[in-house]
């Protein structure tokens, strides 16, 4: 399914790239119109982009927290701090292939440093494990939201095709960039759901091992791709 999506998008934006370089005078054409007069309009489209962007953003905020508390619950809060920062980083102005990639590396650097605690560590302190049970609820409502992503990003793809069959030149460009964030999230949400997910089945080993309570939904996120 994703594949297909991504396919799709890549269709998009090559049309509209093709479109556009046969459309002269963009300057002079097209000023005031609407995109969405047979079915969705630019507005339209662009809050369906703010509203997957928010969404992505939240997964990877639900992430940085799991994993700042798991450090935290172990004794490397300060290592983990470090190397999260350019995870916090990630805005709606930098959503590209390039900061994405960056920071999935330094989220799966820290999940490496916790497993490496998780197997010298045993004896835990109460505190120890309420951190941890914390750390396993944050990762389950990223995950979640990282697969609720995949509709939002087919919905985001079939309003980009619609749009486009009355955009005029001027939001041609918008819509490109739109299709773009599109393709990026596509390309990223199976990366970032394969690392959560290994991360999210360490914490609920090392949970049973040690006591500490796991959300009911959990093992069922495990499931599927």
């Amino acid at each position: 399914m994703v594949k297909k999506l991504a396919l799709v998008i890549v269709f998009i934006v090559l049309g509209i790239s093709f479109a556009f370089a046969q459309l002269p005078g963009i300057g002079k054409l097209g000023r005031g119109k609407t995109s969405g007069r047979k079915g969705v309009s630019l507005g339209e489209l662009s809050g369906s982009k703010t509203k997957v962007v928010s969404t992505y953003l939240e997964s990877t905020k639900e992430l940085a927290t799991s994993l700042e508390k798991a450090g935290e619950a172990l004794g490397v809060k300060k290592e983990v701090l470090e190397q999260l920062a350019v995870v916090k980083a990630l805005n709606e102005g930098n959503i590209n292939d390039q900061a994405l990639e960056k920071a999935r590396k330094a989220s799966k650097s820290v999940y490496e440093s916790i497993n490496q605690k998780m197997e010298e560590t045993t004896a835990l302190s109460v505190e120890s494990k309420k951190l941890l049970a914390e750390s396993i609820v944050h990762l389950v409502n990223g995950i979640q939201k990282e697969q609720k992503l995949i509709d939002e990003v087919q919905n985001l793809s079939n309003q980009s095709q619609t749009a486009i069959r009355s955009a005029s030149p001027t939001e041609v460009l918008k819509i490109r960039e739109i299709a773009g964030t599109a393709l990026t999230l596509v390309k990223a949400i199976p990366l970032d759901l394969k690392l959560t997910k290994d991360i999210l089945s360490t914490y609920i080993q090392y949970a049973k091992a040690n006591n500490i309570s796991v959300p009911s939904n959990a093992t069922d996120l495990l499931k599927g791709d």
